[in-house]
């Protein structure tokens, strides 16, 4: 990478506030995809539109100082949902996006990680005061109902690449996927 691109990347970080994050394609043993609805008023689109309806995403969030991804992904499941019992998977998709999160702009640079748990109850003990204020409800997903729901997903584009990976065709490395 020549120093002028990498000078670039750098004042990006600086200027966008970025915020690496760990996201689970977390699925129980039959086949069911966890996710979360949620609203967030306080978060926009780029262009400072906020979503009207609650939408749903994968378990996740920011990736702390000196913790491995595997480590968030981790965390982030045992805050969610409660679950410990949890065998990862390879990271299959990344994104990467601009919102603006309380008036700031940040550049989320989102990796995503197969996930499994046998466990099915979850439990909210973990959640913060946010989270508890955003966060509608989680729901495991049966995949046609998923496929055919009318309701917002984010990753905008989970529904088109989740099929390979129902059909156990996981990516020999990293896809970049549409946020």
């Amino acid at each position: 990478m020549d120093c002028h691109v990498a000078s670039l990347l750098a004042m990006t970080e600086v200027e966008m506030n970025t915020r690496k994050t760990a996201r689970a394609l977390l699925f129980d043993a039959d086949g069911r995809l966890l996710l979360v609805k949620m609203h967030d008023p306080s978060v926009a689109a780029e262009n400072g539109a906020v979503e009207a309806l609650a939408y749903w995403v994968t378990i996740g969030g920011e990736i702390d100082e000196g913790e491995s991804l595997e480590e968030a992904v981790r965390r982030e499941i045992a805050e969610e949902t409660g679950f410990t019992n949890v065998r990862l998977g390879p990271a299959v998709w990344y994104a990467e996006h601009v919102l603006v999160v309380r008036g700031t702009k940040r550049l989320f640079q989102e990796t995503f990680v197969l996930a499994y748990t046998d466990e099915t109850k979850w439990s909210t003990k973990g959640w913060t005061k946010d989270e508890s204020d955003v966060i509608e409800h989680l729901q495991w997903w049966e995949t046609d109902a998923l496929m055919t729901s009318g309701e917002k997903f984010f990753p905008t584009s989970l529904k088109d690449n989740l099929e390979p990976l129902l059909r156990n065709n996981v990516p020999d490395k990293i896809l970049t996927i549409e946020p």
